[in-house]
C-alpha cells in the first residue's frame, strides 16, 4: 500500500471538509476518494465505526478529524496551524466547532432519514438551541481568534458555520455581524471553494 495518505471522505462531512481544507493549507500530498458510507463496509476493517474522515497512511489507520488535522500538521513542511501562544484556547474553539458541526449533523439526520411523524421535535429543538448558543458565543471571542495568520481553529470555525448554512440556516449572521463578515471573506479562499459539498447520499 503506498505511504501517500489517502483521506476517505463523504461528499458533504464538515469534519472531512476541515482535515482536507488543513491538507491544503499545509500543502500536504495526498490523494481523496469519497465514500457512500452506508455501503462501504470495507471500512469497517480499518474505522470500526464505519466514519468519515479516515485516513489511511501505509499500514496505518489515523480517524477522528483533529487527529487527522494533527498528523498533517506533523508532516507538513510549512509552519503549523496550531498556535502556540493560545493553544488551549485554540483547542477549546475546535472543540466548540466541532460540537456545533455534530449537532447540525445530527438535526439534519433526524428531519431528512426520519418520518416527520417520528422525529424528535424536542432533540431537533436541543440541536439547533446548541448550534445558534455556540454561535454566539463565539462571535464574542471574535477578537481572540481571528489573527492575521491562518490557525486550525479558524479552519474549524470556518468549516462549522459554513455547514450551519448549509444544512440548517443562515440567520445566524443577523446577530453575529463579525462573524458573518468573516466568513464572507475566508470562504472566497481556494481552499475553501475547492472542498463545497457536494450531493450527499442517502441516509440508510
Amino acid at each position: 500500500m503506498t505511504d501517500t495518505p489517502l483521506l476517505y471522505n463523504g461528499p458533504t462531512s464538515p469534519f472531512g471538509r476541515k482535515c482536507k481544507v488543513s491538507a491544503l493549507v499545509l500543502d500536504v500530498a495526498h490523494k481523496e476518494e469519497k465514500i457512500n458510507i452506508y455501503k462501504s463496509r470495507f471500512l469497517d476493517e480499518f474505522n470500526p465505526l464505519r466514519q468519515v474522515p479516515t485516513l489511511i497512511v501505509g499500514d496505518k489507520t489515523i480517524t477522528d478529524s483533529d487527529n487527522i488535522c494533527l498528523y498533517f500538521d506533523s508532516i507538513s513542511k510549512k509552519d503549523s496551524i496550531y498556535p502556540k501562544d493560545r493553544y488551549w484556547e485554540s483547542m477549546t474553539m475546535i472543540s466548540v466547532s466541532n460540537g456545533i458541526m455534530e449537532n447540525a449533523v445530527n438535526r439534519y439526520i433526524e428531519m431528512s432519514a426520519i418520518p416527520e411523524l417520528e422525529q424528535r421535535h424536542k432533540s431537533i429543538e436541543r440541536y439547533e438551541k446548541k448550534i445558534l448558543r455556540s454561535i454566539d458565543w463565539i462571535e464574542k471571542k471574535y477578537d481572540e481568534f481571528v489573527t492575521d495568520r491562518l490557525t486550525i481553529d479558524q479552519i474549524s470555525v470556518a468549516c462549522a458555520l459554513d455547514y450551519t448554512s448549509f444544512r440548517f440556516t443562515d440567520a445566524w449572521g443577523d446577530n453575529n455581524i463579525k462573524l458573518k463578515k468573516w466568513l464572507e471573506n475566508i470562504t472566497k479562499n481556494d481552499f475553501m471553494k475547492s472542498t463545497l459539498p457536494g450531493e450527499s447520499f442517502k441516509y440508510e
